[in-house]
């Protein structure tokens, strides 16, 4: 079970324990994801289950997107955890258990202040939000323009350091690649970016939307395709 003692790299390792469990939920979730969009008259379609893996006894969430119909046999989909610490709620995302993307308190912090705007939402939902609103990131190593952007809008530590900005659905967010583990430190949205800093982040945000176009229609796992 994921611990609040526990270090990111030891969180990865309870993820990658759950693996076995994970998929079966994904495959279960996905037959279930299937009829409710065929069902459907209105897109795109997205669903949420929630889950506790059997042996671990840690709490998931796997969120569903199909843009259309065809879309139901290879939907898009996030597998994320959320777990507490002393500092607050985090949550981590997984594609193949080989590496994970940590969201910390203060990401979501931002990303209700400056993408939200509600204060009304409570975390558990802020961050269920956030997962059913993503549809995946575009990131490029950071240079000189990127530093500046993310140093002009957070308080930075003397040795803290980001080495990725990535284009979000809703904005664009700056990182840290850890080994195995990448960390996702803070959220700006686009209206905070002044007429030069948009042409900055303009090619990212158009790669960004170029990949998630294709990621739909391709097999993210061979088991879970299915026919009719």
């Amino acid at each position: 079970m994921i611990v609040p003692s526990m270090t990111y790299e030891e969180i990865h390792v309870e993820m990658i324990k759950d693996g076995i469990d994970v998929l079966i939920k994904i495959f279960a979730f996905r037959k279930q994801f299937d009829r409710e969009v065929l069902k459907s008259c209105r897109y795109p379609v997205i669903r949420s289950y929630d889950f506790v893996t059997k042996e671990r006894k840690n709490k998931y969430n796997i969120t569903f997107k199909a843009k259309k119909r065809s879309h139901r046999r290879n939907p898009v989909f996030t597998i994320y955890t959320v777990f507490d610490r002393p500092e607050g709620k985090y949550a981590a995302t997984t594609v193949d258990f080989k590496s994970v993307v940590v969201y910390p308190p203060h990401f979501f912090k931002r990303y209700r202040e400056r993408i939200l705007k509600d204060d009304t939402i409570s975390n558990k939902n802020l961050i269920k939000l956030f997962f059913r609103n993503d549809w995946g990131f575009h990131g490029t190593l950071v240079n000189k323009n990127f530093e500046e952007v993310y140093q002009s809008y957070e308080d930075v530590a003397p040795n803290e350091k980001i080495s990725f900005v990535a284009a979000l659905t809703e904005g664009y967010c700056f990182g840290e690649h850890l080994g195995t583990v990448t960390i996702l430190k803070t959220i700006i949205s686009e209206e905070m970016l002044f007429e030069k800093q948009k042409k900055i982040f303009k090619s990212l945000q158009e790669t960004h939307h170029e990949e998630n176009a294709e990621r739909f229609g391709k097999i993210l796992y061979p088991y879970l395709s299915m026919s009719g």
